[in-house]
């Protein structure tokens, strides 16, 4: 037989039987029977069980505390559960309390700071597919930030998984059916969540933000047009009214934005520059973050994330950047006055959040409260500053005087003491009469209370008597053992002790009665008055959120002066056109990890449109061509966030992509082998640059024969310096290429330096012209601690084919593109098509017929074949030319 209270929870569970169900039960909250078991697994706590009816059936419970709830629930999600919070709502009586789910919890609707990362945003994101668009969603709950993004199906889905992997989620939203499809995650912790089809219908998306917002169309919002944004919007807003109603009220907006008005940074380029986790740690240490990050305030340290991965197109905005940073780098009073103004702000953005879903506490709020007494001081040395940007967030930030004049009023700090003395109050004296009222009358209780001691001391002749109050007894008179002979008749015994017993009297236990309504009265009044001022102040959450968001913004501009400073950077200049001119650079993360060793120079000179096109880089392993290669690129990307760089001077013509292919990994999940991943890398990069793009490629043609990989890479540089004509940095172990430099006239060949005597070899770190003869791979091997025997044979083995004559430069014959090329003598002499279409294909362009390479589906041929395909076209076109 099942009880009332088991009823009630399997009712109450059966509507959210996806979810862990935290039933609260008294001071704790309980789980039961398979959530009882996830629950002792997963926080470690005891497992047990309960008898519910008669028939002997024992239910697995496992409970935690009711104050230790945050904590317990975070590690639950934290670990990709869903969490439903089942609270008491009724009063307790006879009968079963009424209980209801009041939230639910799941990753990406976390807004309780104890739960969350403070120097990084907690982003959900919801993903709508389409014929013509893909829409992106994103949502961070706690800031209250709600953007949209769209992307044509021609830039899916590089695009997508670029923008994933800036926003790293916690938690996505897919519609069912959807879910198995292959978006690319930065991590393997994010919650995949499936949601009704519903939620993503455009249509009923558009009425659900129309409803929010209180609009009659979305046009202000910019994303009217694209169904599949609104949808992913929609989406959202529907989960959340579905999971936790109450955090709607933070969405007041939302903003569209094409990730074309950035600098493009696919998801490779993300990871191989290490901007936000270094690749060997997995976290902050060896990033771009970690050397940037001098940010003072955790609003400031999430700006500057979203600073570093969206780099600037706007030589404007760029400009203004720039002189902010250098007005604070040229100034250290300046720096110093920021510093400390900022120090003293708490999460201003956050706890704006806090206060609008009603949740904050009382140090909040007056955290709030003093850290917008700070603004006339910040706004004040703001506006004597001369760079423009620094000015306008001057503008950007209100005093809001009207919400400080009412936390003062209404509200007293913890521990702050009245006029009387007493430091228990919440509500200030004089904001609420009713309430002074009630406190007068307890005041008056106490002093009855006194009286009462007095009278009943003389009464009864008991010098020792005293009356008190506990929260478990009430009010009481206590006598010593001593003096119980002398208790009149009309006390009755309430509580015996060691050494005294405790009475009541009908007038005490009269009084207790009207003191403890009193009190209960005062505690539901503070609460809902406490509420009220919660109300008022979230009125203004607009002006409280812009002003976060502006602080956020010196702090990030503050926070780069400070680093240019203590590293000895240098403003860029930036401008339209290819060049790149980068004299003395330095990486600026390895630079900052040497102990006490001074990181060697280098300079660079790049030019798309004529001279130095291409920089192909020779050299041994671990001479330094990596760290180089990435150099350039950091050193780009800093300037177009408005950073100062690790340099003596640097010119740059703005850079609308960056792209990288430095390393590999085989992807064995999805079958692909090293080379595969490579190639599929190359190929983006390929189809995707511009020449207003800088490419950073390193190793092409590894994993594969000597011969192919020595054909794909000369295959490409070409494609580079006669198609794309990018500015790219070259680096490979091919050296054979270096013949390239006489018939690429916006080719240069480079290598890296080293000293080499009878003792080994000494690498220099320096980038000098010239290429490199060896590899030196055996002496490499030397340090890598390879056995002695090993390294002995494998000399001899060198210095037998370091004799012979190179077996890839032997037979001149004609290019495709019109060059005589050195033939490899071994290659096969026909093409191995991987897939049918690619032979198809190549048969026609053979016979001579032609083919619109429109119609090639790029993405359902492998890397090679769609070079060969490339080789074939343009030997067809050359032909046509010659004719």
């Amino acid at each position: 037989m099942t009880t009332p209270a088991r009823k009630q929870y399997l009712r109450i569970k059966s509507q959210f039987p996806d979810a862990i169900l935290m039933y609260q039960v008294g001071d704790f909250y309980e789980t039961f029977d398979e959530d009882a078991r996830i629950a002792a697994r997963e926080l470690q706590i005891v497992l047990t069980s309960r008898q519910y009816g008669g028939d002997g059936e024992r239910v697995p419970l496992a409970g935690i505390p009711l104050h230790a709830l945050d904590n317990y629930v975070g590690k639950l999600v934290h670990r990709g559960y869903k969490v439903a919070i089942c609270q008491q709502v009724g009063e307790i009586g006879k009968g079963v309390v009424d209980r209801e789910v009041t939230r639910i919890l799941t990753a990406g609707t976390l807004s309780e700071p104890n739960l969350l990362p403070a120097r990084q945003n907690n982003y959900m994101v919801a993903i709508a597919p389409g014929r013509a668009h893909t829409g992106l969603a994103v949502v961070d709950v706690s800031t209250g930030e709600f953007q949209v993004t769209w992307f044509e199906t021609a830039e899916m889905p590089v695009a997508l998984d670029a923008e994933l992997q800036r926003l790293d989620p916690v938690e996505c939203l897919l519609a069912e059916g959807h879910e198995k499809q292959s978006y690319h995650f930065p991590t393997k912790t994010v919650t995949i969540t499936a949601c009704p089809p519903s939620f993503f219908q455009p249509e009923a998306a558009r009425e659900r933000l129309c409803k929010l917002f209180g609009v009659q169309t979305l046009e202000a919002y910019g994303c009217a047009h694209i169904s599949q944004a609104v949808a992913a919007a929609g989406a959202i807003v529907a989960y959340l009214e579905k999971m936790n109603g109450n955090l709607l009220s933070l969405l007041t907006g939302l903003r569209s934005y094409r990730t074309t008005s950035y600098m493009a940074l696919d998801a490779h380029t993300q990871r191989n520059l290490e901007l936000l986790q270094g690749t060997r740690s997995g976290t902050l240490h060896g990033s771009l973050l970690s050397v940037l990050d001098r940010t003072i305030t955790a609003m400031g340290a999430r700006q500057l994330r979203k600073v570093i991965t969206q780099p600037l197109l706007d030589l404007s905005l760029l400009s203004d950047r720039l002189s902010s940073v250098e007005e604070l780098f040229e100034s250290p009073a300046l720096r110093s006055r920021f510093t400390m103004c900022l120090q003293a702000f708490s999460d201003m953005e956050r706890i704006a959040g806090r206060v609008r879903q009603g949740t904050a506490v009382r140090n909040e709020v007056f955290g709030l409260r003093d850290n917008l007494a700070l603004i006339p001081q910040l706004r004040s040395q703001l506006l004597g500053c001369n760079a423009t940007l620094l000015q306008q967030l001057a503008e950007e930030m209100d005093e809001c005087e009207d919400v400080v004049s009412l936390i003062d009023r209404a509200l007293m700090r913890s521990g702050e003491e009245d006029e009387d003395g007493d430091d228990g109050r919440l509500i200030r004296p004089g904001y609420h009469a009713e309430l002074d009222e009630l406190f007068a009358s307890i005041k008056d209780s106490r002093r009855w209370m006194v009286t009462l001691e007095m009278r009943e001391r003389e009464r009864t002749g008991i010098k020792s008597l005293k009356v008190g109050f506990n929260k478990v007894f009430g009010y009481y008179i206590e006598v010593t053992k001593a003096n119980l002979k002398l208790v009149p008749e009309d006390y009755m015994r309430k509580q015996t002790l060691v050494n005294a017993e405790r009475f009541i009297t009908p007038e005490l236990k009269e009084h207790e009665a009207r003191i403890l309504t009193a009190f209960e009265r005062i505690e539901e009044m503070e609460r809902s008055i406490y509420a009220d001022v919660l109300r008022q102040i979230s009125v203004q959450y607009n002006r409280l959120i812009e002003t976060a968001r502006a602080v956020a913004w010196v702090d990030v501009l503050l926070s780069f002066a400070v680093v240019a400073a203590h590293q000895g950077y240098v403003r860029p200049v930036l401008e339209q056109g290819h060049g790149l001119e980068i004299v003395e650079g330095r990486h600026p993360v390895v630079e900052a990890t040497l102990d006490g060793d001074v990181f060697i120079p280098n300079d660079t000179e790049l030019d798309a449109d004529n001279a130095t096109r291409i920089l192909l880089l020779t050299g041994p392993n671990m001479a330094g061509k990596s760290t180089y290669l990435r150099q350039v690129a950091l050193i780009t990307l800093m300037a177009q966030i408005g950073c100062f760089v690790p340099a003596r001077s640097a010119r740059l013509g703005l850079v609308d992509r960056i792209f990288t292919r430095v390393g590999a990994e085989d992807d064995i999940a999805a079958g692909k082998s090293t080379f595969m991943v490579e190639m599929e890398e190359t190929a983006t990069i390929l189809h995707h640059a511009t020449q207003h793009s800088l490419i950073i490629l390193d190793e092409i043609g590894r994993g594969t024969s000597t011969y192919d990989g020595l054909a794909i890479a000369r295959a490409v540089v070409e494609h580079l310096h006669d198609v794309t004509q990018a500015r790219t940095l070259f680096a490979t172990h091919y050296h054979e290429l270096s013949a390239l430099a006489d018939e690429l006239p916006h080719l240069k060949v480079y290598t890296m330096a080293i000293s080499e005597d009878a003792n080994g070899i000494v690498f220099l770190h320096r980038v000098r012209p010239g290429s490199a003869g060896r590899s030196y791979g055996v002496y490499v091997a030397r340090l890598a601690g390879m056995p002695l025997s090993i390294i002995r044979r494998a000399e001899e083995v060198l210095g037998h084919l370091e004799q012979r004559p190179s077996p890839v430069l032997s037979l001149d014959a004609p290019s495709t593109n019109g060059r005589r090329v050195k033939q490899v003598a071994e290659a096969p002499s026909r093409y191995e098509w991987q897939s049918e279409e690619a032979r198809e294909l190549a048969t026609r362009l053979e016979q001579g017929e032609d083919v619109d390479l429109d119609l090639l589906d790029v993405y359902a041929i492998t890397p090679l074949d769609a070079l060969n395909i490339l080789f074939l076209w343009q030997k067809k076109r050359s032909k046509q030319h010659i004719r």
